[in-house]
């Protein structure tokens, strides 16, 4: 237990140590961790980094078959992790890896959860504020209607598609809003047995909170 205690304490003392050593100016700027990832790219580029980020979802669909539906909103949340790697002072490329939940509502709720991966194009403007844009592709892995399973057979489970949204940045938190716009129908050409038609497609506009390391 002494050991332990040992160990714990001496690791206590180093992060004391490390966040003293911190200039006033680099609370304003990128963490030392965000600096030494800027390295991978040679520049101390801003708004660059890695982190966790999550948020809420307001899902529905278009096309030329959505408006028979008389959709409304599907609110739900969407969460995952980011790598923003600075390219130069102001751009940088950003992956993410997201859980995200779309769908609609109708007089049922129809949900459909997706693993997403966007690749984006992040133009910085300050330290603080940054555009970003660019294309995403997306697996479907659930769908449900009102809490119930559905057989995925008749949904096209790929989609991919385009992402744009601003972010502003303080310290260590971002705040951010996108919008997403799929390319893909929910159901495959052909594909027969539910009540949407075949030309109807996911957009979601997303409010999120990120943490940066």
């Amino acid at each position: 237990m002494k050991k332990y205690l040992l160990s714990a304490t001496m690791l206590l003392l180093s992060l004391v140590c490390f966040a003293q050593e911190q200039e006033p100016e680099d609370l304003q700027g990128p963490t030392t961790l965000q600096k030494n990832h800027n390295l991978l790219s040679g520049i101390d580029a801003p708004n660059a980094g890695f982190g966790i980020k999550g948020g809420v979802n307001f899902a529905n669909v278009y096309g030329d078959d959505a408006d028979a539906l008389d959709a409304i909103s599907h609110t739900n949340f969407h969460a995952g992790i980011y790598a923003q790697f600075g390219i130069s002072e102001s751009f940088s490329l950003q992956l993410e890896g997201l859980y995200s939940r779309k769908g609609f509502e109708t007089d049922v709720e129809n949900r459909f959860d997706y693993l997403e991966l966007p690749l984006l194009a992040v133009f910085n403007f300050s330290d603080n504020f940054s555009i970003h844009a660019g294309p995403q592709m997306s697996i479907m892995v659930a769908a449900k209607q009102d809490d119930k399973e559905i057989n995925m057979e008749d949904l096209n489970t790929f989609d991919y598609g385009v992402a744009a949204g601003v972010e502003a940045r303080f310290r260590m938190f971002r705040l951010g809003a996108r919008y997403n716009l799929g390319f893909a129908g929910l159901l495959d050409e052909g594909d027969t047995g539910l009540t949407i038609g075949e030309d109807v497609k996911n957009n979601v506009a997303q409010l999120y909170v990120g943490i940066g390391f």
